[in-house]
């Protein structure tokens, strides 16, 4: 499975996705469709999600997701973009949507592992992605993650 979400920064904020059912923060995205490449789902999803088209977006990061207990994996690429056009929803099905601080980022309830690509992308200047393999329990509590440098 390639699950895809987009990192937009804007004025020192980064938008965010709040999901109800999770009681978490995430970044918008969703699973790729049938030959759909990573930066063409991560714009679908985030256009869908937001309202807002991502542009000239690239890739930021790889991420190998890995549940050993349950014996899954699956593949999250994160994509990042600073300029966007149209108009941002509040709120879809999804959840809603917030602008939040890069402070802000060390206290929100989320994903450590969501947490740490956010952080490591708002520092990087993208000569080459954050490549990294994120395991966690089956409830989604981070046991350790490993860089690739």
């Amino acid at each position: 499975m390639r699950v895809v979400h987009a990192l937009y920064k804007k004025d020192d904020k980064v938008l965010l996705l709040y999901k109800e059912s999770r009681q978490k923060w995430f970044l918008p995205g969703g699973k790729s469709e049938f030959g759909e490449n990573i930066i063409e789902t991560g714009c679908r999803e985030f256009l869908e999600e937001t309202g807002l088209r991502l542009e000239n977006a690239v890739l930021g990061a790889v991420t190998t997701i890995v549940i050993n207990e349950k014996q899954q994996e699956w593949m999250l690429y994160t994509i990042k973009g600073m300029k966007a056009s149209g108009k941002q929803v509040q709120e879809t099905r999804e959840g809603k949507l917030q602008m939040h601080s890069i402070e802000a980022i060390d206290t929100l309830p989320m994903f450590e592992g969501d947490r740490f690509i956010i952080k490591e992308l708002l520092k990087n200047d993208f000569t080459m992605p954050v490549v990294s393999t994120q395991n966690y329990t089956p409830t989604y509590e981070l046991i350790n993650l490993k860089i690739n440098d």
